[in-house]
This record gives structure tokens, sequence and C-alpha cells, in this order.
């Protein structure tokens, strides 16, 4: 399995290559600001890029969607109950001026809970974790985990952007989904560093009981 992290833009937004060493296929995972240097390491790398699938569509997540799509050829995936973040992208552009002209990409199709995407001989499956935003999304592929905004390493998402329910609800699906997973598998968030499961469960104030989620 190939892993490759790009982290970029103002927000320092983690995009993944997630691909299969023996078939030379892979996806794209959140393809954000740093859209160039993202290119860039796609085409250093050889890999055959067969789809775009974002965990969630903040602009810092999505802004090089559409360029990543016209430049590789291929569909964009997310969950359904994202729609509506993804359609209030000219929104938070206004609010975030330094993105410039970011365009809505058009959505080739959609990922549920339990979905297996298909990356040469590998399978990734979809966990929907809503809290973060409504549609949510973290990939589970062998013992490695890409969990988008959901679970960072030490923390958690934030609840009070676009598409954001609450803390509650975000806690309890990383409980539900994320932690019902055995302690060595490498978590990936969207921003920041890796970590375990076995970490967060044992030293995430989120998780390990040392906040009050209201």
């Amino acid at each position: 399995m190939i892993i490759k992290c790009i982290p970029g833009g103002i927000f320092l937004t983690n995009c993944y290559i997630l691909g299969d060493e023996d078939t030379n296929e892979a996806i794209l995972i959140d393809p954000g600001e740093q859209i160039d240097e993202i290119l860039k390491e796609v085409k250093e790398s050889g890999l055959n890029i067969t789809k775009i699938i974002n965990t969630h569509t903040h602009i810092d997540h999505v802004a090089g969607v559409q360029q990543a799509k016209e430049a590789l050829g291929v569909g964009f995936y997310i969950h359904p109950e994202e729609e509506p973040v993804l359609k209030a992208l000219p929104e938070s552009a206004q609010r975030f001026p330094q993105f410039g002209d970011v365009k809505v990409p058009r959505i080739e199709g959609y990922i549920e809970e339990g979905d297996d995407i298909e990356i040469g001989t590998l399978k990734a499956k979809v966990l929907h974790t809503p809290g973060h935003t409504w549609g949510s999304v973290c990939l589970v592929i062998d013992d490695q985990v890409i969990s988008g905004d959901t679970l960072f390493a030490g923390s958690v998402g934030r609840v009070d952007l676009t598409g954001g329910t609450s803390m509650r609800e975000l806690v309890g699906s990383i409980k539900a989904k994320l932690m019902a997973l055995p302690d060595s598998y490498v978590v990936h968030p969207g921003h920041g560093p890796s970590t375990t499961i076995g970490i967060e469960r044992r030293s995430n104030p989120f998780i390990a009981g040392d906040l009050l989620i209201l």
C-alpha cells in the first residue's frame, strides 16, 4: 500500500494519495489549495489516479478538486449528505478571499456507510462519521485510517463551521466507528501529524472522558 501526504495551503490541509503498488492505481483524497504541489506529486509518483474522494467539502479540502478533475480526467465522489456543504462553497469563498475564484465541482457519484472503494487490489471501507459536517466520512484500508477533520492527534474537528452538527454527535461518531478499531491502526488526519487509535483512546481528552461534551 502507498500513502502519500501532501500538506499545504493557509490551513495546512493534508491531501492524501492512497495507492496499490501492485497495480499502480490510486485515489486522491481531499485535494485542497495546494493543488500545484498535489499534481506535481501525482506526476512524479507515476500512479494512475482513478477517482477523487473527499472526506468532507469545506473549502480548504475541496479548493483543488475542479483543477484536479480537469488535469486527471477522473470523477469526484462524496457522501450524499455532504452536498449542501459543497453548494455553500461560493459563500465560503467570500469569507476566505485568499482562496480566489473557487469553482463548485460536479459530483460524479456518492459514497455511503459500508461502501468499499476499490483501489486496484485494495479496498477502502467507508465509515460515515457525522459531526464536523453532516456527510463527513473516514476511510479504513487495512490498518490505516484517513480521518479527515473528524479525529486529530489530541483533538477532534470543530462543529461550528458550515454543516457542523454537535460535539455530542461528533464524539459519538468517533467512539462508535473509530474507537471500535484496534489500537494499532494508524490515523491520518486532515490537519497535523498522524497518530494511532490507541493513543487517541488513551489520551485524547474528547475521547478519554476528560472533557464534558454538551
